[in-house]
């Protein structure tokens, strides 16, 4: 069994070794403790900002999660999720305030999760990254889990695919959730192959003349919040467009990086295999903004013209550029920052 944090009745019981990730961990349950939890925004968007929370919205978060996954009094949790982000922190504190069993494995790319004992051998619940999810998918971890909980970065969409078939080959349902520092995490989450998030009890949201989002859940101590995210309402949810601030303008078309990315997946895919891209806006001074791809590696012209020409069926809004970039910059908590 891997090495692994643990809280076990809502109680931390510590780890084999002190490693700097556990005493991170550790200080998290001590914040819960003395009744002061907080977290910091991962700075994807501007600089890091810290929120203090009460233990009642983080109760409440906790409950809304139970009540929207169907978890009893004796869930069984697990996490490889770093202290440093809202989504490691609420692992813990979910633990800790409904008394469940949480085990946290080191965070990692590629965790390892531990054997489950019990008649089942899974985890009811578990949180993860898409990149540790697609690391699970790889190495058969996925049927150590009834649920999985996707979170912190988009979710490519061939990757969704192929976890779509995970699900079925073992037996675990996988969700992808929304949400932020400001809303203790997750404010509502959407099925694989479905683009339509669903909200959480307590939690209303709306979208307002310039299409942004704007979140209410009382409990949390969320009012009012209006976000740079650009949604459309959907069958009782929203679907997700991608960030207001992140909107192009090419030829006079608006476009959304968000959803030309997804369109594009599949036919970018067997050209970049695991490779991690984008789209960006360039100055153009007949288009405004020109449609680019920005492709993390080295590359060469002819790479450059398969990507187009792969692109080209999205007609006036196809990548018309690809930059290459040895590493793209991540925040702390592992997402890009886009340029």
């Amino acid at each position: 069994m891997t090495e692994a944090w643990r809280v076990i009745s809502g109680k931390p019981a510590g780890a084999a070794a002190a490693e700097p990730w556990v005493a991170a961990l550790e200080d998290v349950a001590a914040q819960w403790n003395i009744g002061q939890p907080a977290s910091t925004t991962s700075g994807t968007t501007g600089q890091p900002v810290e929120h203090r929370y009460s233990p009642e919205a983080v109760l409440a978060s906790a409950k809304a999660t139970a009540a929207h996954f169907g978890l009893g009094e004796e869930t069984t949790t697990w996490s490889a999720l770093p202290a440093s982000g809202t989504g490691g922190r609420m692992a813990v504190w979910r633990a800790m305030s409904m008394g469940w069993d949480l085990a946290v494995s080191r965070p990692s790319a590629a965790p390892e999760v531990p054997v489950v004992s019990g008649a089942s051998g899974r985890f009811d619940f578990g949180v993860a990254t898409p990149m540790q999810a697609r690391h699970l998918l790889d190495s058969g971890q996925l049927d150590r889990f009834h649920q999985l909980l996707l979170g912190g970065a988009p979710l490519d969409p061939v990757l969704e695919m192929q976890l779509l078939e995970g699900e079925v080959r073992h037996g675990c349902r996988i969700h992808l959730g929304f949400g932020m520092t400001e809303t203790l995490t997750h404010i509502a989450t959407r099925t694989l192959g479905s683009d339509v998030f669903r909200p959480l009890q307590g939690v209303s949201v709306k979208v307002e003349q310039d299409g942004a989002l704007t979140i209410d859940a009382p409990e949390r101590g969320v009012q009012g919040l209006r976000t740079r995210d650009a949604i459309e309402a959907a069958d009782g949810g929203f679907r997700w467009l991608g960030r207001l601030d992140d909107v192009l303008n090419s030829g006079g078309i608006k476009v959304h990086p968000h959803v030309l990315e997804q369109a594009l997946a599949p036919h970018l895919g067997a050209l970049l295999g695991d490779r991690r891209w984008y789209v960006a806006g360039r100055p153009d001074p007949a288009l405004g903004d020109r449609i680019t791809l920005v492709v993390e590696g080295t590359g060469e012209a002819k790479l450059a013209d398969a990507l187009l020409e792969a692109g080209a069926d999205e007609g006036a809004i196809r990548p018309r550029s690809v930059e290459f970039v040895a590493a793209f910059e991540e925040t702390a908590t592992g997402k890009v920052r886009r340029k």
